[in-house]
């Protein structure tokens, strides 16, 4: 998932002299019994009105019940609107991409459907069990479908016209896999490009959100809404300017004792 990406050495801060992680404040969280770091570019820390999100990497073992479990429990107790949605769709091209095809084989396409599957049945028993209301669960093609296609074409179009969009994607992909080609690092790429457009749609578009994922947002994802790409993303970074910016809750426990 991109939630995953990190900017190494050859990130756009240093390409642009900024220092992205000043740029973006960040506060410990108070948040009862799920804890972690709040992060929002504006220092806007009001959960009042937002609507949180849990975008479930199907490959991700860190969300289990006990996980869902407390994300019920963080919207019934702030009066949130939760929505879970398992990412599933975009692992297709990682999956062409290990297997080195256009096509995706049979078998895998059933293996990322019974993950998506079982995840879904997995917050499904959560929220039956915690008898909420206030979390419902979101699947990815209904906000892939409901995303302007000119958002996914703007950033391809970037991607391809050799812009730092590509310097970027190529910088993490090859410190993750071994890339033997150019149409290897594509492929890979394709995930990245599918994703990024859905997650700023939804973050952006609805109203006041905050995401939550064990682990950082990576920097892209700010610097898009500090304007740094508005020349080769200019719709998708007036998407984010749109309204309050998105609030991000990080809840991996860097202490030693494991994820919360």
């Amino acid at each position: 998932m991109i939630n995953s990406l990190a900017d190494d050495a050859a990130d756009v801060s240093s390409r642009t002299g900024l220092n992205v992680s000043e740029l973006v404040p960040a506060q410990e969280s108070m948040l009862p019994g799920i804890g972690g770091v709040l992060t929002n570019r504006a220092g806007d820390f009001d959960l009042e009105g937002r609507d949180a999100w849990i975008f479930i990497s199907i490959k991700n073992r860190g969300f289990n019940r006990p996980y869902i479990d407390r994300f019920i429990d963080l919207c019934d107790g702030f009066g949130l609107n939760g929505h879970v949605c398992p990412v599933d769709d975009p692992y297709r091209y990682n999956s062409m991409a290990e297997f080195k095809s256009d096509d995706l084989p049979e078998a895998e396409a059933a293996k990322i459907e019974r993950l998506s599957t079982d995840i879904t049945r997995m917050v499904q028993k959560a929220i039956n069990g915690k008898r909420t209301e206030r979390v419902d669960i979101v699947k990815w093609r209904d906000i892939e479908e409901n995303t302007p296609k000119t958002y996914r074409e703007e950033l391809s179009a970037a991607f391809h016209g050799r812009t730092r969009i590509r310097d970027i994607l190529y910088d993490h992909i090859s410190s993750v896999k071994q890339l033997d080609s150019e149409r290897c690092f594509e492929r890979y790429a394709e995930f990245f490009l599918c994703e990024v457009p859905v997650l700023i749609h939804a973050y952006y578009s609805n109203g006041p959100t905050m995401d939550i994922y064990p682990g950082p947002q990576p920097k892209f994802f700010w610097q898009i809404e500090m304007g740094l790409f508005e020349q080769e993303l200019p719709k998708l970074t007036a998407l984010t300017k749109a309204g309050r910016s998105m609030l991000y809750l990080d809840t991996h426990d860097r202490s030693g004792g494991g994820k919360k």
